[in-house]
């Protein structure tokens, strides 16, 4: 089938804005969802809130994809009770509502691409992880958990679901780097931890390529989004600070102290060491332009 009209949910963040980008450059017709009335103008974009049950239902006319990149930061605030909450209503209850509305306007979705995270996995593993491998029973994991499960649901209504769990996306425009930049930029960036944690990484423009490709293929089925070479942290700081003419000058941060800062649940994603696998999505023909780390962080 031809795709021509694809609906993205989140796309004014950092991942959605380049890829609208993209794909008005392959000339599909793309939409958008915005929970800020002023932005919208009920062309392209159109208002939702998620939380207050409400939507356009006009957004939803004859898409033939949506993208779901909705979901509050995950390390933005302390892990309170309601943060929590908050964390898990911010990915579930905009799905759900879409599925409803679907249903309620007896609509026909082909595809729903929905973003996940690699925080599915353990935390701390020295094994090769792969879309097969069992999940944690800690917080993140079980988030991540009721946010895919919310994802298939579509597959009731006869949708095709491609879930990419994202690995740590690189990008100068904000995300895990911009973090690890700030300090470096004023010399006083330190590795966390030991510095031999393995990071599962992907460039940006590799990430929003791969959504383009389960687009043009139809992909459904569960894709790890990384490169395929995790790196330690270590280097990737080393390299990012090289890149900004600057120097690690501080030791390590300590483990408890990065639990005394950030409290313990929070504190172990700075720590978290997984090698996870791109082989499935490899398996597609997807080809990755930032498969080396040096020249990923020379183009961000």
């Amino acid at each position: 089938m031809a795709i021509t009209k694809i609906l993205i949910c989140g796309g004014t963040g950092l991942i959605g804005s380049n890829l609208v980008q993209k794909l008005k450059q392959k000339n599909f017709e793309v939409v958008l969802l915005s929970t800020q009335q002023s932005k919208c103008n009920n062309q392209d974009v159109f208002y939702w809130n998620p939380d207050q049950d409400k939507i356009d239902e006009k957004a939803l006319i004859d898409v033939d994809v949506i993208v779901n990149l909705s979901g509050q930061g995950i390390f933005d605030k302390p892990f309170t009770e309601k943060r929590k909450q908050e964390l898990i209503d911010s990915r579930v209850k905009p799905l759900a509502i879409l599925l409803k509305t679907i249903q309620k306007n007896k609509l026909q979705l082909p595809q729903l691409i929905s973003a996940s995270a690699i925080g599915y996995y353990p935390n701390i593993c020295s094994n090769k992880l792969d879309e097969n491998s069992t999940k944690e029973d800690a917080f993140i994991s079980n988030l991540v958990n009721e946010w895919e499960k919310s994802a298939l649901e579509f597959e009731k209504i006869n949708t095709k679901v491609c879930v990419f769990r994202f690995g740590i996306v690189l990008s100068n425009k904000g995300g895990f780097i911009k973090k690890l930049a700030q300090p470096i930029k004023f010399f006083i960036g330190a590795i966390p931890g030991n510095g031999k944690q393995i990071i599962s990484w992907i460039h940006i423009d590799d990430l929003t390529n791969m959504i383009v490709w389960a687009i043009d293929k139809q992909l459904n089925g569960t894709y790890n989004a990384v490169t395929p070479n995790p790196t330690d942290i270590t280097r990737i700081t080393k390299l990012l600070a090289s890149q900004m003419n600057r120097n690690i000058l501080l030791p390590n941060i300590p483990e408890f102290m990065i639990s005394l800062i950030f409290g313990k649940e929070r504190g172990q994603l700075l720590l978290s060491s997984q090698i996870v696998s791109s082989n499935k999505i490899q398996s597609t023909g997807f080809n990755f332009n930032y498969s080396n780390i040096e020249k990923a962080i020379e183009n961000i």
